[in-house]
């Protein structure tokens, strides 16, 4: 039975390796014959990948989410659709792509700040509500269209 998970294993290609083919085919060759071979950089960079999977799955996607709010949504909206709306554009749209990675870093360094603005400033807090509300009924309606429901109330 060991023997045949090994084959079996062995037969499988990863989605890593697929991709590197496309870059040099004769390292994946090499790679096959003579096994991987990674610098010391490398395997630190796995084990603290490995580790934060391990920190992950420890402490629950519940508190992963609770951490990832939607500061200026949940200050003008409050908990809702249209709050649940811009967090699923976040996680499907913006999430997967390196310029939306870049954007949703951005947007968690300066949110706090522009909360506190518009704490101070109350009369800001209609405007950009209604700004948030159109953006996340366009946002609803773009990824809840082939659904048949809107998801945004």
């Amino acid at each position: 039975m060991d023997r045949k998970r090994q084959r079996k294993k062995s037969s499988t290609v990863s989605a890593s390796a697929l991709a590197q083919m496309g870059v040099c085919e004769r390292l994946v060759v090499f790679e096959h014959r003579y096994g991987k071979r990674s610098n010391a950089s490398q395997r630190a960079a796995i084990r603290r990948g490995l580790k934060e999977h391990e920190r992950f799955y420890r402490e629950g996607a519940e508190t992963f989410e609770r951490r990832g709010r939607c500061y200026i949504a949940m200050l003008t909206l409050g908990p809702g659709p249209e709050t649940a709306a811009l967090r699923l554009f976040r996680d499907q749209v913006l999430r997967p792509t390196a310029m939306g990675r870049r954007s949703i870093w951005w947007y968690y360094r300066t949110a706090p700040a522009i909360c506190v603005g518009l704490q101070r400033f109350p009369w800001l807090k209609p405007i950009v509500r209604a700004v948030l509300r159109l953006f996340a009924w366009i946002v609803g309606r773009m990824l809840f269209r082939n659904g048949g429901h809107d998801g945004v109330g």
